[in-house]
């Protein structure tokens, strides 16, 4: 496992995307400062980068495999490492502490844009609402993001492996990403008299972005906070056995 994660960590950091991926971050945080009023609201949801984010880990998660299908490397992982799970999970890992690369580069350059444009205006440790501190809730924030873009990852993955196309697999992140919450909440309310299974759905797993740093969208999600905390933990371990078992019953 430790080979296989040091090869995969080697290919990853040699490809462009990632760059592009972060420059791609920076960029659009910049837009979002640059163009909205800047409130604790943005500051707590740093600029709107777990939505970024996001996107970003669902484009370099699908790139990243498809990568070796089509420059025929497969092949050679496969036969280099016979335990498929081995290179499933390293890369999955690999892909995951990208997220965290990514997450960090928002959460500094948030601290950075807050001083160049409202200086002390909002302070970290003044409660802003719900009797939270400006701090407390950009870290729920923060954590949300940790364990959704470990979904999406997985989800990625997963999706890559089924329909074997970058582009599908982007076009249906882009889906779930800006209509997936809504699509869950619509259908909530039409099957209101199920909601206490409908609840448990994987789009309303979104929300996990949002409540932990917003408290009251747990009216929307119809889940606890440790409820969605535990059901995109549920759906991401489903994911990844899932495409694994889609991983290594694909032709090479």
């Amino acid at each position: 496992m430790k080979t296989s994660l040091k090869e995969e960590l080697f290919k990853f950091t040699r490809q462009k995307t990632p760059v592009y991926g972060l420059l791609t971050l920076l960029v659009l945080m910049s837009y979002s400062a640059l163009t909205a009023p800047i409130t604790p609201t943005q500051l707590i949801f740093e600029f709107g980068a777990v939505q970024w984010v996001t996107i970003i880990m669902i484009a370099v998660s699908s790139a990243f495999l498809a990568m070796e299908y089509r420059q025929h490397t497969i092949i050679l992982l496969v036969a280099k490492h016979p335990r498929r799970f081995q290179v499933y999970l390293a890369k999955l890992l690999v892909l995951w502490l990208y997220s965290l690369v990514l997450t960090g580069l928002a959460t500094v350059f948030t601290v950075v844009l807050k001083t160049i444009f409202v200086g002390h205006r909002y302070g970290w440790f003044h409660p802003v609402a719900h009797h939270q501190t400006l701090f407390a809730l950009l870290s729920g924030n923060v954590l949300g993001t940790l364990l959704y873009t470990l979904f999406i990852v997985a989800l990625s993955l997963l999706l890559i492996t089924l329909v074997k196309s970058n582009a599908i697999v982007i076009g249906i992140g882009l889906a779930l990403g800006f209509m997936g919450a809504g699509f869950s909440v619509a259908f909530m309310h039409t099957f209101a008299a199920q909601v206490a299974l409908i609840r448990w759905n994987p789009l309303n797993m979104i929300f996990i972005t949002q409540q932990l740093a917003n408290p009251p969208y747990a009216a929307i999600s119809h889940l606890s906070n440790g409820q969605v905390i535990s059901g995109t933990l549920l759906y991401t371990v489903a994911f990844i056995l899932v495409g694994y078992w889609l991983f290594k019953k694909r032709p090479v």
